[in-house]
Parts: C-alpha cells; sequence; structure tokens
C-alpha cells in the first residue's frame, strides 16, 4: 500500500513536494486516551470488560496504520470505537481536526461519509437477501446521493473498479466466492469516496492467492483515491509488507508504536519481542531464540494494577533481594502465584461451593501436588521456602485470598504496583514499559550496547 509509494502534499504556493513515506505529522486521524468498557451483565455488581483502555496515536493522511496483538486483545473494539460503532467510556477520537466523539446523531451521520469500515468476515458482513447492486447502493440510498441515476452509474463505476462484471449487478452474494465477496464489501466502503478506511482483518477468511489480489486491489484503491488505511491483522507478515507504521495491542493497551521496518528489526518492548518471535521460520535452527509465554492473557474484566503484560512477561523486574534467584526458580514462584491468582479469581457456583464444603470433590488439582510438581526439583532459600510454604498451607486450608496477598507481598514488584507511560524510545518509535527507565535498564541481560533487546 502507502509504504512502497511517494505521497506528495501541496505547499502555500502550490507547489508539490514529494515524500517518500506519508507523515503523521500532518494527522487526518488522533485517538487520544481512548476507552471502550463493556458493563458486566450481571444484574448486581461485576466489573466492567476493559476492551480498550487508554488507547493513544495518530494516523498521518495517506497513511497505513496496522493495529496487531493476539485475539481478544481488541483490536476490533477499536476499529469500531473511531467510527462510533461502539458506545466510547472517554477519550476523543479527532478526523481532520472535528472531534468525533462530541457530534450528534445527524452529524455523525454526515460524517460517516468519509470513514467506513471493511468487515473479517465477507460471507457474514453483507446480507444475502440483496443483490450486489443493491448492496453497494444502500450506502449511496442512505445519504440521498445525487439521482437514481447516477446511483446506478456509481455502482456500475465501482464494480468494475473492484475487478467485478457488471452482469454481477443483479446477483445474489451466494453466487459469489469469498474474494468476490470481499471485493463487493470493498466497493459498498467506497461509495461514498470515504477518506479513511478500517480494514478489520480483510484478507484472513481467504486463501492465500486470493489475499493477494485484494491486497493489491486496495493498493491500487488507496493510491488511486488517497485514502487512508487503518488495517487490524493477524498475519504480521501482511503488516510488514503493507504498513506505515504499526501499533502492537494487548489486553485493550497500546504496547508499542512505531515504523514498521524498525519495530520489526529492533522491537522495543517485551510483549512485541515476544510476538514477533513467534513468527514461523523456514530454518527451524532460529526458533532457538523463540519465546513462549506461559499462561493466558488475564481477564479484561481485572486486568492486573501495573503494567498489563506483568503476569506474562519474561522480563518482569526482580526486586533487588530476589536477584540472585536463577531463571528457573523465579519462574516456578511465577508460575505459583499464577495458580493462587487463578483459583483465587475462579468463580464457582453454588452447587461447587457446597460441594468443596461437604467434601466432595474439588474443580483443582491438590494444592500440594500442584507445590511437588513445581518445586520438587528446586531448592529455595530458607525465608523464600518458608513463605511458599505458608502459602500452600493456606491455600489448602480454604484461605486462597489470604495466600494472594502473602506471595504478593514478597515478590511482587514496580512493574504490578505501576502502570508504565508511553516513552519514547527513538524519534518515532515509543514504547509502553518501565524497563525503559535508566534505573531498570540490564544491558547485561535485557539490551545489547544498540539498544536492541537480547535472547533470553
Amino acid at each position: 500500500m502507502s509504504k512502497n509509494t511517494a505521497n506528495s502534499t501541496t505547499g502555500a504556493d502550490g507547489d508539490e513536494t514529494a515524500n517518500a513515506t506519508p507523515s503523521h505529522a500532518n494527522p487526518l486521524v488522533t485517538v487520544d486516551e481512548l476507552r471502550t468498557y463493556y458493563e458486566s451483565e450481571k444484574l448486581l455488581g461485576g466489573k466492567p470488560v476493559k476492551a480498550v483502555d487508554g488507547v493513544s496515536f495518530e494516523i498521518g493522511r495517506g497513511e497505513t496504520f496496522g493495529i496487531v496483538g493476539e485475539s481478544g486483545c481488541g483490536k476490533t473494539t477499536l476499529g469500531r470505537s473511531i467510527l462510533r460503532l461502539e458506545d466510547i467510556e472517554d477519550g476523543t477520537v479527532t478526523f481532520d481536526g472535528t472531534d468525533v466523539t462530541s457530534l450528534g446523531r445527524r452529524e455523525l451521520k454526515e460524517w460517516r461519509r468519509d470513514a467506513q469500515m471493511v468487515y473479517q468476515n465477507p460471507t457474514s458482513s453483507i446480507n444475502d437477501r440483496m443483490t450486489v447492486g443493491e448492496i453497494i447502493r444502500e450506502p449511496l440510498e442512505v445519504h440521498n446521493w445525487k439521482t437514481a441515476s447516477q446511483r446506478r452509474d456509481r455502482v456500475w463505476e465501482l464494480l468494475d473498479r473492484v475487478g467485478l462484471r457488471s452482469e454481477h449487478y443483479h446477483r445474489y452474494p451466494h453466487q459469489f466466492s469469498g474474494g468476490q465477496r470481499q471485493r463487493v464489501g470493498i466497493a459498498r466502503a467506497l461509495a461514498l469516496e470515504p477518506e479513511f478506511i478500517v480494514l478489520d482483518e480483510p484478507v484472513s477468511a481467504l486463501d492465500v492467492s486470493v489475499q493477494a489480489k485484494i491486497l493489491n486491489l486496495l493498493s491500487e484503491l488507496q493510491e488511486e483515491f488517497g485514502l487512508t488505511y487503518m488495517l487490524i491483522a493477524h498475519d504480521l507478515s501482511v503488516v510488514r509488507h503493507i504498513c506505515d507504521r504499526v501499533g502492537v495491542m494487548y489486553l485493550g493497551t497500546l504496547m508499542e508504536v512505531g515504523p514498521t521496518e524498525q519495530l520489526f528489526e529492533s522491537p522495543s518492548n517485551p510483549y512485541t519481542r515476544s510476538l514477533l518471535s513467534a513468527i514461523p521460520q523456514p530454518d527451524p535452527s532460529v526458533g532457538a531464540d523463540r519465546i513462549t509465554l506461559r499462561g493466558t492473557p488475564p481477564n479484561p474484566r481485572d486486568p492486573p494494577t501495573g503494567c498489563v503484560f506483568s503476569t506474562r512477561c519474561p522480563f518482569k523486574i526482580r526486586q533487588p533481594e530476589h536477584e540472585q534467584l536463577t531463571d528457573d526458580q523465579w519462574a516456578g514462584i511465577e508460575e505459583f502465584r499464577r495458580v493462587i491468582r487463578e483459583r483465587d479469581q475462579a468463580r464457582t457456583t453454588v452447587v461447587q461451593r457446597a460441594k468443596g464444603q461437604l467434601g466432595l470433590g474439588s474443580r483443582f488439582t491438590p494444592i500440594r501436588e500442584v507445590t511437588n510438581e513445581l518445586f520438587g526439583s528446586l531448592s529455595y532459600p530458607d525465608a523464600i521456602k518458608e513463605t511458599l510454604d505458608r502459602a500452600t498451607e493456606l491455600v489448602a486450608g480454604g484461605n486462597v485470598t489470604e495466600a494472594r496477598d502473602l506471595l504478593d507481598e514478597e515478590f511482587s514488584t514496580v512493574c504490578e504496583h505501576d502502570t508504565p507511560c508511553q516513552q519514547g524510545v527513538t524519534d518515532e518509535q515509543s514504547s509502553r514499559c518501565h524497563r525503559h527507565s535508566q534505573e531498570y535498564q540490564e544491558p547485561g541481560e535485557y539490551l545489547s550496547d544498540s539498544g536492541e533487546y537480547l535472547p533470553e
């Protein structure tokens, strides 16, 4: 897309100045501390799901900005929130100087002429009961765009532009392949000549050969119409190929932002490192540096207090008194804490609680079996062993919360207490991690002399 094409801007004197890549110094879209929460479905109480939690970034005119991250990290919700398809809890979205979050219903309808979305699943995102012509013409009808004959002409033009034929106008979606359906969705998004389009994994449901054709089409359309894209994707190779800049999300939080090649070659955030290390390599020997994250992402209803990645981070900062522990010893403690957290957060039913009180069995493995498995081959200093034994006895006695508090008091660090801010790593690259603070950097283990992360 725009990554490999030149972008030109016109100065006050009418001269055009060419730039190798679009600049976000003149942003079309500015997102500032955006939060989107989903309230609990429980009648009484219940914490909200923090799908998007304090996200900020800018997208330059003509730029392709990528958003990547694990499933469930909030990528799609972020895209929908920017387009006001979701109710926003807090924060602002500014489009070409206009605060979109303050628009009323009528103003919002007018603004949506300039911002559209291409959805992930081409099978479910278009109405099977409407013909292709009706699907593409619908946004023109909703916005009362010009005359009826001009709307038809516009549909014919769009069909041709996305690689479909005029006879497809009267056909139904079930008569098309997945790639053709996605072309219909793209034509619908282009109908009102928008400036900004959110692409929500537009090729993930398509065959590889079809993916290339759709991506090429999107690139051609961007160059022809001067479009600005926000691309949501799982396929990191696609993101690297077509995006100018990339934002990495985890648990509703933006962990790192930077130019694509710079981010892929020199990731500055532990989560980005972990994510990029998962990319399959043709040479199996390259996999020696792969980082395997323990456990699963925390519940978005109850995210960690400090850094959201702290419960899985392989580079989590240790307290000074625990620096003498080996990696295996520390890994055992972290796994034990994870087990206790999950038991403490588990929401058992009334029937399950009654079974526990009657001694009829538990959904969990006995805690002493867990500790034998985790610590059986490890030895710890007496003070630490005493803490672990005390926590085990508390869990065995049913005092799981007290055990969790005990372990937190002994082993929690700044990563769990304090929320890291987004810090500039280079002129264009920023990252959210305590390791960027001078007092927590460990050049021998964590950073090379050039500032790049080293394998464990």
